[in-house]
């Protein structure tokens, strides 16, 4: 890989405090640790006031809540980060999507996420903050599994497909930051409808040769029938592997392979996604 001598990306963690939360955070120590990168963790207030209740008392629990809000986080970052370490915290009034939408950091930010899984799909990843921020914000968004171990990823399985343009910059810049414990780039095309699987191949190839890296290159294309068993087998059971996806590809844009996506990946928490932006 080749040097990269850019400003380092800061890590924008979103938390709500749930058990997701501690893993996300888990992860933003453990990767800022090995990369000296700095972390900012981001939560959106989401407080609720009676109706009938006058200025003055809505200001007196709005601020109880805040209050009670950063004892938590306190509380949390002692027990991940250590007490004196020096993470940025803030408590945000507006919509996250909006905040973000407005706030760009001079070096593009990577955001990381808690992948929530079991219930229902809408708790999963429709309709989830993970899907909003992908859909609305054009950065590299991870989203961490509650059930991750540790984040020591040996293999990225990357999805792309000849139609849709892979926006090798940030893929590169994504491979820079990623932990020194990866070994291995898997690419990968999904055959459907009219693709034939020889050219599916050869531009596999041809885009490996792409991305300068020291890293062992692998490559595979799935088809034929049962086609989502067969991805479901390769990518689903491995706690060491990481799906990096281009957001408004096939892949990602597919309703058969957005299926998969929320009931193998997201709902058992195989592994972490990362979506590349545009």
């Amino acid at each position: 890989m080749k040097s990269n001598s850019g400003e380092k990306p800061k890590l924008w963690v979103l938390v709500d405090f749930s058990d997701y939360s501690k893993k996300v955070l888990q992860v933003a120590r453990r990767w800022s640790e090995n990369l000296e990168l700095e972390v900012q963790v981001f939560h959106e207030l989401d407080f609720q006031v009676p109706t009938l209740a006058n200025h003055e008392l809505r200001l007196k629990m709005k601020y109880g809540h805040i209050h009670e809000i950063n004892r938590t986080w306190l509380r949390m970052k002692k027990l991940i980060f250590g007490e004196e370490a020096r993470i940025g915290f803030e408590i945000l009034e507006e919509p996250i999507i909006e905040f973000l939408k407005k706030n760009h950091p001079s070096v593009p930010a990577f955001i990381l996420m808690g992948l929530k899984g079991g219930g229902l799909l809408k708790q999963v990843f429709l309709g989830s903050m993970v899907n909003e921020v992908v859909e609305k914000i054009n950065q590299i968004t991870v989203a961490v599994p509650k059930h991750l171990h540790e984040f020591q990823p040996k293999k990225i399985v990357i999805s792309v497909h000849p139609k849709y343009e892979l926006n090798l910059k940030e893929l590169e810049r994504l491979l820079f930051y990623l932990p020194n414990t990866v070994t291995s780039i898997q690419w990968i095309s999904i055959a459907m409808e009219n693709d034939k699987v020889e050219e599916l191949n050869d531009y596999l190839v041809a885009i490996s040769k792409k991305v300068d890296t020291n890293l062992m290159v692998e490559t595979a294309v799935f088809s034929g029938e049962d086609l989502f068993t067969k991805l479901k087998s390769f990518v689903s059971g491995d706690n060491s592997q990481i799906l990096v996806v281009q957001r408004g590809s096939r892949t990602f844009k597919d309703k058969l392979f957005r299926k998969f996506l929320v009931n193998e990946l997201v709902y058992d928490g195989s592994i972490p996604l990362i979506i590349l932006p545009f």
